[in-house]
């Protein structure tokens, strides 16, 4: 199976940046990581951000999960399928304007 990184940028409505990282550090990850292939999930607080010619917003949080699949898409339909969920309850402290997620896969040697 392709190893690939999962990597979203996320912000908390203002005002609801602890409740925001509450639910993803002791909730959102643990349940992300009961989706098949997920290996690993961490969360990291952005310390520095530089922009360039984009209107994007001030981004506080990254997560990083490694995903062993065959299927990229319907791993991130499964991930889709389950978000608000009682498998794996939405946080509405969440902003989604701006939100990036990213699936990568390394090159090849």
């Amino acid at each position: 199976m392709a190893l690939y990184q999962y990597v979203i940028l996320a912000c908390a409505l203002a005002g609801r940046e602890e409740e925001f990282v509450t639910w993803y550090d002791k909730q959102h990850l643990a349940d992300v990581q009961k989706v098949p292939g997920v290996v690993s999930a961490r969360r990291f607080d952005v310390a520095l951000q530089k922009v360039y010619d984009l209107d994007a917003p001030q981004y506080r949080s990254l997560a990083i999960y490694e995903v062993e699949t065959d299927d990229p898409a319907g791993f991130l339909a499964s991930i889709s399928a389950l978000s608000g969920t009682d498998a794996m309850p939405a946080s509405d402290a969440v902003s989604r304007a701006g939100m990036i997620q990213v699936l990568a896969l390394a090159p090849k040697p």
